[in-house]
């Protein structure tokens, strides 16, 4: 019998957004440790904030997935520079679901 692990959660606003390199944008690793996944789940993700978040393109792309992570990059879409300044300024978060089967 098959047996399905869901899990959820959130990163801090505002916080652990690193430059991506060249200026273009910002990612942020994010940690689902808490969701004890043995295999690496099917994650399903949206970016938060206090503004702006609308006007980005990427938050619902995974990379680098694991069962403890993965990697969320984030640019405007109209391709103007995006600092982590700005993400930790806009309160921008990461919301994930994770599901292993």
């Amino acid at each position: 019998m098959a047996t399905t692990r869901i899990a959820s959660g959130m990163t801090s606003p505002g916080l652990g957004w690193q430059q991506y390199p060249g200026g273009a944008g910002v990612f942020i690793d994010v940690d689902t440790g808490s969701g004890k996944f043995s295999t690496t789940p099917a994650y399903v993700t949206s970016l938060g904030g206090g503004s702006s978040h609308w006007a980005t393109t990427g938050g619902t792309s995974v990379y680098l997935p694991t069962p403890t992570g993965f990697r969320i990059y984030v640019r405007w879409a109209d391709g103007s520079p995006l600092s982590p300044a700005n993400a930790a300024a806009f309160g921008w978060h990461v919301k994930w679901i994770g599901m292993e089967v």
